[in-house]
């Protein structure tokens, strides 16, 4: 299944293109802005490094850490067609998974030249670590955050054996998603007085957090951060479990 789905997303590279191409120019474009304002003498809390390398790494870890699954789920069963997975001998969710890993596979092939082009244009500001265990976390981090992504999607598509439409409710958290992970503001910039909740909130350990495993400089923050994103991500898989078992009961999709 994995080989089908990078098979059929490869036929579309011209869309693939395109589309990598719009998630590197909002990050530049707030980059240019955030330089731009520390040239003209503001003074933001963080360096004009950290700065850098949190905008140039943000596009790359936004799209590795996404997930597209309820409206195809939602969709899947309003319509009947989670008929054909619910009598396989495996989970109902190995198709979306599939999906979800061959399209993100296709897309790094096509976002590392546009992510290499930004690390030579900035490269006297770009400054990631060098130790090997800085870049393990990261890869840890980074598949725990496309975990409680892919949970949440499951979620929030399984909504739709309650609801008719669930489009609004995703449209939400994916505005929420977008404000409070750190895909569109670093979260180091925010009010101080936000710090607390910030430090807490889900969403911030599914962009902002695997970034700072590359430029956070404290152990003791890391480790912190480290053990409530995993509670987050367990959090969401029991979530997604229980919804998804919860929904079948009600299912009642043609020939189910």
């Amino acid at each position: 299944m994995l080989r089908q789905e990078i098979q059929m997303i490869a036929q579309y590279r011209w869309w693939l293109l395109a589309m990598q191409a719009s998630v590197v120019v909002l990050p530049l474009i707030s980059l240019l802005v955030w330089r731009g304002a520390i040239s003209h003498g503001a003074r933001p809390p963080v360096t004009r490094e950290y700065l850098t390398t949190y905008l140039v790494l943000v596009s790359l870890v936004t799209m590795l850490t996404s997930s597209w699954t309820a409206r195809f789920l939602a969709e899947s069963i309003r319509l009947g067609r989670l008929n054909t997975w619910l009598v396989r001998p495996c989970s109902t969710h190995l198709a979306a998974a599939a999906n979800n890993i061959g399209e993100k596979a296709a897309k790094l092939a096509t976002l590392l030249p546009l992510v290499a082009a930004l690390v030579v244009a900035f490269q006297g500001d770009f400054d990631p670590p060098a130790e090997p265990r800085r870049w393990l976390l990261f890869a840890w981090a980074l598949a725990m955050g496309a975990t409680m992504t892919f949970s949440l999607d499951i979620v929030v598509g399984s909504l739709a054996f309650w609801w008719q439409d669930i489009s609004a409710v995703d449209r939400f958290r994916q505005l929420i998603t977008l404000l409070l992970s750190g895909a569109l503001v670093p979260l180091a910039v925010m009010p101080a007085a936000w710090g607390p909740f910030l430090a807490v909130q889900p969403f911030g350990y599914i962009v902002a957090f695997p970034i700072d495993t590359l430029l956070e400089p404290s152990a003791v923050t890391l480790r912190a951060g480290l053990a409530i994103q995993l509670g987050w991500t367990l959090l969401s898989l029991g979530a997604a479990r229980i919804v998804w078992r919860r929904g079948l009961r009600r299912y009642q999709g043609a020939g189910a």
